[in-house]
């Protein structure tokens, strides 16, 4: 059972850190008996016009009823079955996690940098999705999730600010899986899938 509301919220959606404690404080008061993953809550933003002029609706899904005041609560079991293509959009974060390895560099006592040995270090470091890498890690992001790729489009595509210096390479998705483990897939709908989940990528939204 998945449970489904609407969260208005003064702030625009780039500013994702006080959506994010929106979301948390409704749903889980504050934080407080967070203590598995799968009470996590799913959230993605869209504009609105609230009374200062701008702000936000948070669509918001969850395993456990929201603890905050929201208006109407709609709870549904989650179906799927093996076979079924099912048509979704989804708002994900194009982004992987690579190893890179780098040369480990030291200061001498004149405050040169110095490479010892030629010794190097591995580091993980984010690397946004080429526009040709896009398709093929949607459809191994899927098949870990239960689902085949059919097909699959781009509707929108933006740098979403998380910090400072901080973007995320973001872009929202229009497209058909065939469902192929249904287990994995009703996990899928109900967590979320790729990265940057807490920041509102990954939820499934059934599309027409």
């Amino acid at each position: 059972m998945v449970y489904e509301f609407v969260v208005h919220s003064e702030a625009p959606p780039y500013q994702v850190y006080k959506l994010h404690q929106e979301v948390m404080d409704v749903v889980c008061g504050g934080g407080l008996g967070l203590n598995k993953q799968g009470a996590r809550p799913l959230w993605r933003s869209h504009p609105a016009v609230t009374k200062s002029g701008g702000g936000s609706l948070l669509l918001v899904r969850s395993s456990e009823p929201p603890l905050g005041e929201v208006g109407r609560v709609k709870g549904q079991p989650v179906r799927f079955e093996a076979g079924e293509l099912r048509k979704f959009n989804c708002r994900l974060n194009l982004s992987s996690r690579v190893w890179v390895e780098q040369h480990r560099c030291f200061k001498n006592d004149l405050n040169i940098e110095l490479e010892q040995d030629q010794k190097k270090c591995r580091k993980k470091v984010e690397k946004s999705l080429a526009p040709s890498e896009v398709e093929p890690w949607l459809r191994l992001l899927l098949n870990q999730n239960g689902m085949s790729l059919h097909n699959a489009a781009i509707v929108s595509q933006n740098r979403v600010q998380l910090k400072q210096r901080h973007f995320i390479n973001a872009a929202d998705m229009v497209f058909v899986a065939r469902v192929a483990d249904p287990k994995l897939a009703e996990a899928a709908y109900c967590r979320g899938i790729g990265r940057k989940r807490a920041f509102g990528f990954g939820l499934l939204v059934e599309a027409e």
